[in-house]
């Protein structure tokens, strides 16, 4: 029997390196191949998630997979799921596949290990300089929309995996590889992930970007509208709401909004069950959408906002979600006007959007200490830090994995005009995937 060959530290770098280009090809193609999600954006923009799932699906049987699972999720196979975070009743999954690969391990009953990540991006926006689905690559950066959010960490993770293999690396244990849909409205594509099964007890790693830092926590969000009520009436004469027919201002109503929305956050800023020592900033309610008014003559009689708030893991209700801060924001909404008839006669409609939950895992899992550790192996200043936006990692934890995010490129630069990942943290990442799935996986 020939003894199985040792593959050093030295090899599966110099393996990552070998591909460096392969793996920016296939992040330039991930981007040219559009992937808005339904939730946003122009009908004419939207492309669904297959196309990019197509070339996910290729790209794993090409680097060797022993199982590929391709489905479309269903809002009524999940209705079972619907008390639990990811659940939207209604969402529509045609041709908007998930996609996962098992690479199997030498050892057949040994954990499974798991690279989990969102296909899905936001829509383009404005104010581009680059083509967003280009793919340009000019003075070291890839430009393009999910280069950071997260096509870019999905394609470091890929790379890192066909340096191991270059390098002739045999893994011990399972590893999965999961590319899911829906992730920017919510996290469906990733509850259809666990409902069938798909579970990784030695751990799971989401490449959303972190700046290449080891990111243990994200925090959850909630999304809603809040709709204040007037009575529309002749702008330009005295407003006599006690009167029939008197104009009531609902603009009036959301300027106070505003005011008391400014106030909650100076408490939640002080807060502590709204801070956490990885995050630099509490939570906060931030608006994000008004909508108010008919014709410029006229008082309005609706004013919308939609705002997002964030919670942490404390706040967590027993199904996983954000039902306590809903509470505070209702109360707050519907109390923030005391001396007002109309209003009382009036309460402000409240709708709930998303409600993408949060997860913590705790620093001393071997996930943690081990992407770290490789991390700072290769140089990189990695530091524990959690992130501030929603990832899919609560679901994750909650089916059983411990789950970090670790990826290239910065946060702050996602969901922008000209969105790009800098190939040095590309290559950065690459290393740090290759060398953490060898050790965790045996």
């Amino acid at each position: 029997m020939t003894a199985p060959t040792t593959v050093t530290r030295e090899q599966i770098l110099a393996a990552v390196e070998a591909g460096e280009e392969a793996t920016i090809e296939l992040l330039q193609e991930l981007i040219r191949t559009p992937s808005v999600n339904p939730w946003f954006g122009d009908p004419a923009e939207i492309s669904g998630e297959a196309p990019v799932q197509a070339v996910f699906e290729r790209r794993l049987r090409e680097l060797g997979a022993d199982e590929i699972d391709v489905w479309e999720p269903s809002a009524d196979e999940l209705a079972h799921r619907a008390d639990g975070p990811g659940y939207y009743p209604g969402r529509d999954f045609t041709g908007r596949p998930n996609v996962v690969a098992r690479f199997k391990g030498t050892d057949p009953d040994a954990p499974a290990f798991m690279i989990q990540g969102h296909c899905d991006v936001v829509s383009v926006g404005s104010l581009w300089t680059e083509d967003p689905f280009g793919g340009a690559r000019k003075d070291g950066k890839i430009y393009g929309r999910g280069t950071v959010d997260m096509k870019g960490g999905m394609a470091a993770a890929l790379g890192g995996l066909a340096a191991l293999k270059a390098a002739g690396v045999r893994l011990r244990n399972d590893l999965i590889i999961a590319s899911v849909a829906d992730e920017e409205a919510g996290g469906m594509g990733t509850l259809a992930l666990v409902d069938r099964g798909y579970v990784a007890p030695l751990g799971t790693i989401v490449p959303e970007a972190t700046d290449l830092n080891i990111a243990p926590l994200c925090r959850g969000i909630l999304w809603g509208e809040v709709v204040l009520h007037g009575r529309a009436g002749h702008i330009e004469l005295e407003k006599k709401p006690w009167q029939e027919g008197g104009a009531v201002d609902a603009i009036a109503y959301g300027h106070r909004l505003l005011d008391a929305i400014r106030a909650k956050n100076a408490e939640w800023a002080a807060d502590p069950v709204k801070n956490h020592r990885y995050l630099p900033i509490p939570c906060q309610i931030h608006v994000a959408q008004i909508d108010a008014g008919e014709y410029p003559t006229t008082y309005a009689s609706r004013c919308a906002i939609r705002f997002n708030a964030q919670y942490l893991p404390g706040q967590k209700d027993a199904h996983g979600l954000g039902s306590v801060v809903k509470a505070e924001l209702e109360e707050l909404f519907t109390t923030f006007v005391t001396d007002d008839d109309w209003f009382t006669a009036n309460p402000p409609t409240i709708t709930w959007l998303v409600d993408a939950d949060c997860g913590e895992t705790p620093d001393t899992e071997a996930v943690v200490q081990r992407t770290l550790a490789h991390a700072r192996e290769v140089g990189i200043a990695s530091d524990l830090q959690g992130c501030m936006s929603h990832t899919d990692m609560g679901l994750m934890i909650d089916s059983g994995s411990p789950t970090i995010n670790f990826g290239p490129g910065h946060m702050g630069v996602a969901h922008q005009a000209d969105e790009n990942v800098e190939e040095a943290d590309l290559l950065a990442a690459t290393k740090v995937f290759a060398l953490t799935i060898a050790d965790i996986c045996g």
